[in-house]
């Protein structure tokens, strides 16, 4: 089994993150690979199993010259044209096994072709088959008066616009704080919101964190927030109305995201003919106060 190098680089939460002594193991985890990878690498991944898999059985038909009756030149292009046609069940009719070695490559291709193509149905279907929110989040948090008091708000929006009943949101902050020896660690805190549920989330939804006594950000500056390397953790969850799916949807923020001083431009506006107009244009607008 190939294994990568000890020394392993991925993407966390916008960070660049290296794994040092740690072996990774690609084919270990290749249904979790196969799942999260976007749908155009699956298709090419797939596409570059089969003609590798039409490949090497093309090589075994052409260790015997009598193993396939009908086999023009090149060789090896139509032992692979047939090799396609055993694997897919097509069988034209042109070529076929002509004796006991033959019959044994292409039944031996056979049981390959069924495992192959029960592996990639099912994960075709779970890839295509598992929910996916549309939750567009707003690409700054803002942070001004609300209500007369000082407050962290976030804007998200229902994209599908259609029900995501019983939402709920959670707001957490990850930031470093030292122990009692000097020790910095990484640390998550909840942050209460004003309004956490929303019963139909449908269109926009603002989320509000008042800046208050027992809130993780009170008291402290922007060289205070920039010194802990703070980020700021969303997550918003609901019930599709029409699978009656859990779709769950995640946006991290860092120090640099955050705009001080300033409000959200307003995306609601009635229409003409009485409706309600949403704006996405002006989703990631803000507005200095």
């Amino acid at each position: 089994m190939s294994k990568r190098p000890k020394k392993h680089t991925t993407v966390i939460n916008d960070r660049q993150v290296i794994t040092l002594g740690h072996e990774y193991e690609f084919w270990a985890d290749l249904y979790h690979r196969a799942m999260t990878a976007s749908i155009w690498r699956f298709l090419l991944g797939a596409l570059a199993l089969f003609v590798a898999n039409n490949i090497i059985f093309a090589i075994l038909f052409s260790l015997d010259p009598n193993a396939i009756s009908n086999v023009e030149s090149p060789r090896l292009i139509y032992l692979f044209f047939f090799s396609i046609e055993n694997f897919t069940t097509v069988g034209f009719g042109d070529m076929h096994p002509q004796n006991i070695y033959g019959h044994i490559v292409a039944s031996s291709e056979g049981f390959a072709a069924l495992l192959q193509t029960a592996a990639l149905t099912g994960l075709i279907f779970a890839k295509f088959s598992q929910p996916r929110a549309r939750i567009r989040f707003a690409a700054n948090p803002v942070i001004s008066k609300h209500e007369g008091k000082q407050t962290l708000m976030i804007r998200a929006a229902n994209s599908r616009q259609n029900f995501l009943s019983d939402a709920t949101a959670e707001l957490w902050i990850l930031r470093l704080e030292p122990n009692k020896e000097g020790q910095s660690f990484r640390r998550f805190h909840p942050m209460a919101l004003v309004r956490h549920q929303n019963p139909t989330f449908v269109l926009s939804w603002t989320l509000f964190h008042t800046i208050e006594e027992g809130s993780p950000l009170y008291g402290l500056t922007l060289q205070d927030i920039q010194k802990q390397e703070v980020q700021l953790i969303l997550t918003i969850k609901g019930v599709d109305a029409n699978s009656s799916q859990e779709l769950r949807a995640r946006k991290n923020y860092g120090v640099a995201d955050i705009v001080w001083n300033s409000k959200y431009t307003d995306i609601l506006s009635p229409s003409k003919d009485g409706g309600v107009v949403l704006d996405y244009h002006k989703f990631d607008m803000t507005e200095e106060v």
